[in-house]
């Protein structure tokens, strides 16, 4: 994978972020999104911590916390929001745009090995660098979305972050079907993405009991089901639904009711 790739994209959606929240009126900042719990201005916390800690700017994150296995810890990133509680909108906001500037010239020079332990991650978490410059990317244009979503503002498809992003949670499509529904073999799905990105592609079982995904729609899957980009995301990233989602399917019900309820990837 060519790192550069998920830099340009991590950039180009920070950029838009900071645009976007330079022209939020005030009320909005408090407005909740559909990240459990959160309001715009938790989630711009947020981003200011994991980008401070990386770039080692402003409050940085939560000291007392040290990651545990792979994953970030829900108690962690939480600490990250309410370390900034005492600052004001316009002081997380220099915040986010300081350490933004300085973790990009950093990022100037793309680390060369993907595979190569990550010098700064959140939390000292055991990161390859191109597991961190990925979920970087994807926590940043995600939140970017929160952020639209809840201030009635749309676009961010149109971006770089977007195409990747939507790909990776289509690769996780297969996991949710054959590990995580544990779908007998030889099940299938066809799943249709609709505007602002278009793709079909089909997710199987196979004979070996392991999940499957290729492009294309296949004519003789268990289900087939149409849904815009953005519910796809809505559902894919975990975000309770703060506009009526759009999406149709054809084929068995239960299926579909199921891998609905078990689509969630993100943490």
């Amino acid at each position: 994978m060519d790192l550069s790739l998920y830099v340009d994209a991590w950039a180009e959606s920070a950029e838009r972020t900071l645009a976007l929240l330079a022209n939020l009126p005030a009320e909005a900042w408090a407005a909740p999104t559909g990240c459990p719990g959160w309001t715009v201005r938790d989630v711009v916390a947020h981003l200011a911590a994991l980008e401070s800690e990386l770039s080692h700017t402003g409050r940085g994150g939560p000291s007392e916390f040290h990651a545990v296995g792979s994953e970030v810890e829900a108690a962690y990133t939480e600490a990250g929001v309410r370390q900034r509680d005492d600052m004001s909108t316009a002081e997380l906001l220099d915040e986010l745009r300081i350490a933004v500037a300085v973790r990009r010239d950093v990022l100037a020079t793309v680390p060369e090995d993907p595979r190569a332990p990550a010098e700064d991650t959140p939390g000292g978490i055991g990161w390859s660098n191109e597991v961190l410059l990925r979920n970087r990317m994807i926590d940043m244009w995600v939140h970017e979305q929160d952020i639209r979503v809840a201030a009635g503002v749309a676009g961010g498809y149109d971006g770089k972050a977007a195409v990747l992003v939507v790909s990776g949670f289509l690769l996780a499509l297969p996991y949710v079907l054959a590990k995580k529904l544990k779908a007998a073999r030889g099940t299938s799905l066809v799943l249709e993405l609709t505007t602002p990105i278009t793709r079909t592609v089909t997710v199987g079982v196979g004979d070996d009991g392991r999940g499957r995904l290729h492009d294309g729609a296949s004519d003789d899957a268990d289900v087939r089901i149409t849904m815009t980009a953005d519910t796809f995301v809505t559902l894919v990233a975990g975000r309770e639904a703060l506009q009526p989602l759009s999406l149709t399917w054809t084929g068995d019900s239960t299926l579909v009711g199921d891998l609905l309820a078990e689509i969630a990837v993100t943490p």
